[in-house]
């Protein structure tokens, strides 16, 4: 049955992690990292090792709030760019280069060839980002690689990595959304908190609207993943579009609107933001631009054959009984 809340034992992990992180991932030590040569935190790497996450097995939905938690510390890692290939063959610290650079620190990398999925060495320069994080355009190799899957297991790494994507974004998201309301009470301005003005408030508002309900779509992409409801262990295509595009937006405008929030003091170094707004826009920025697919994914929304053909669009449709919180809502 869907529940658009993270489940008990997800929240549990995630609430456990977010305690390892917070010791870890303090602004002063994610600039200290940045300022690394590789960008990354080997405390980081090893408190991780140590939670397990190397050689995890897991739902779904699972992992999204692992790249949830991630986004919210802006841990200096790259795991969240290994977690669909783990996740789906149980391989670590290997990340997909089918559309985009990857991190440097990674060993391996899966590409696409015309028989399927391989893995190589990473080849390739690496260039530092505005984020601070290391990034290479992977070269592919002369010399054939380690056939992983056919063009099927192809298809479900880009979906999977869709939702990590969109849930590192989110959680990003919503910590730079509390920093900046927790600015907004503080902040005077012609004898008053600028929280209180109208102008402030509507934006801010907006902003959690959008990073609610694109934390909501990662939960149901996870969902549809699920074998119980007909997945195949990976995001269904229709959400592993909508959900990368909704969090690109969300990330896209709470950066600006805690920016507008914080004026000049936004663009300063000492002061949080840009920690923030720099690795969402590069996160934002990496791989296929959305654009394209959600606009072929809505014109087939128009179709009602191919519409239709959609699982998990609307609950009714699937005869999927209402989430937990409308049944309790309806016992208050």
């Amino acid at each position: 049955m869907l529940d658009e809340r993270w489940s008990e034992e997800v929240e549990e992990i995630g609430g456990t992690l977010r305690k390892v992180l917070a010791k870890q991932c303090s602004s002063e030590q994610v600039r200290a990292a940045e300022a690394s040569n590789d960008g990354l935190s080997p405390a980081v790497a090893e408190h991780l090792s140590a939670f397990g996450l190397d050689d995890l097995e897991a739902e779904p939905d699972l992992f999204a709030r692992i790249a949830y938690e991630l986004g919210h510390a802006l841990a200096p890692t790259a795991y969240v760019e290994t977690i669909p290939v783990l996740a789906l063959t149980g391989r670590s610290n290997v990340a997909l280069a089918f559309s985009g650079p990857v991190p440097a620190s990674v060993a391996q990398v899966a590409v696409i060839r015309s028989q399927g999925v391989y893995l190589e060495a990473l080849c390739g320069d690496a260039r530092r980002t505005t984020a601070g994080d290391l990034l290479v355009e992977h070269q592919r190799g002369h010399v054939d690689g380690q056939w992983l899957g056919d063009s099927d297991l192809a298809d479900r790494l880009s979906r999977y990595a869709a939702l990590v994507d969109a849930a590192r974004m989110t959680g990003a998201g919503q910590a730079l959304l509390q920093y900046g309301l927790g600015y907004a009470k503080e902040r005077e301005q012609f004898g008053k908190i600028i929280g209180s003005y109208q102008g402030v408030a509507n934006r801010l508002a907006n902003a959690s609207v959008l990073l609610d309900a694109a934390e909501l779509l990662v939960r149901k992409a996870a969902f549809t993943a699920r074998a119980d409801v007909g997945g195949d262990g990976a995001p269904s295509a229709a959400f592993a579009i909508m959900v990368r595009a909704k969090a690109i937006e969300a990330a896209r405008s709470v950066a600006t609107t805690v920016h507008q929030t914080f004026g000049g003091n936004g663009f300063a170094m000492e002061y949080d933001v840009q920690l923030y707004s720099r690795r969402l826009r590069s996160w934002a920025n990496r791989g296929e631009r959305p654009g394209e697919r959600l606009a072929d994914l809505a014109r087939s929304m128009l179709d009602p054959g191919k519409r239709d053909q959609v699982r998990l669009l609307w609950h009714h449709d699937q005869g999927i009984p209402l989430p937990r919180w409308a049944r309790e809502a309806d016992k208050v």
